[in-house]
């Protein structure tokens, strides 16, 4: 894990990591004005949920973070020496996603918390939050997987990144609901709605997929995301 350690360090350190602040800072803004002064506490955690913390505030911040983690070492050339190193270029990949994975779950800890809050207000079950929780890490897992690959195919990661969460999970997604097919946050949504009671789970809107449907794609977005990036590794013309 020395080379998670390292692009840890690396994340937390970088100057973008402080403007990247502003997203909790949002959330934290937005949660608290719902906690006080939500008329209808069902609908706010929904909204909260389904329209800021994981489209906007998770994805956002991992694109960002697991994109700039990989571009990162190939600006200054880390990722040159660890590739000449013993490692296998899968774990060198592995290990960038687990840093990224990391940091974007330490940037989005306070507005998680934060719509546990709502959702106790909201009269949640126990299950209820625990998929929430469990909503969050996958789909920031997942995320971040597609960044650190975006990573490895492209320097301007960070912009496709950008634009596919702004675009397409936020407006087509929404919309065309066979999109939702390939959207992180509906298959998030499906996962967050699976213990809420019928008034809860309508404000959350979760398309018509299974459970375990969408637990395995989540999953396999991840897996399939590294194992590419990992392939891509070794092939890349490295300086």
């Amino acid at each position: 894990m020395i080379i998670a350690g390292i692009v840890l360090k690396r994340i937390v350190r970088a100057k973008r990591i402080i403007a990247l602040g502003l997203l909790p800072a949002l959330g934290l803004l937005v949660g608290i004005l719902s906690l006080r002064g939500a008329t209808d506490v069902r609908a706010a955690y929904a909204g909260f949920t389904r329209g800021l913390l994981i489209p906007i505030i998770i994805a956002l911040g991992a694109f960002v973070i697991g994109s700039s983690a990989v571009t990162d070492e190939r600006e200054d050339l880390t990722i040159l020496y660890l590739a000449q190193t013993p490692v296998s270029r899968l774990r060198i990949v592995v290990e960038t996603w687990l840093a990224a994975f990391a940091a974007t779950l330490m940037l989005v800890a306070v507005p998680t918390v934060l719509a546990v809050m709502l959702a106790g207000r909201a009269e949640v079950s126990m299950a209820g939050k625990a998929d929430l929780v469990l909503a969050v890490v996958l789909s920031t897992a997942a995320y971040t997987a597609l960044a650190v690959a975006l990573g490895f195919f492209t320097r301007r990661a960070m912009l496709f990144g950008l634009a596919y969460v702004l675009l397409w999970e936020s407006i087509v997604a929404s919309f065309a609901s066979s999109a939702g097919n390939f959207s992180v946050s509906s298959h998030a949504r499906v996962v967050l709605a699976r213990s809420l009671d019928v008034l809860t789970r309508y404000e959350v809107k979760p398309p018509d997929t299974g459970v375990v449907t969408s637990l395995v794609v989540l999953v396999a977005i991840v897996a399939v995301a590294l194992a590419l990036a990992g392939r891509r590794l070794q092939r890349m013309n490295l300086p």
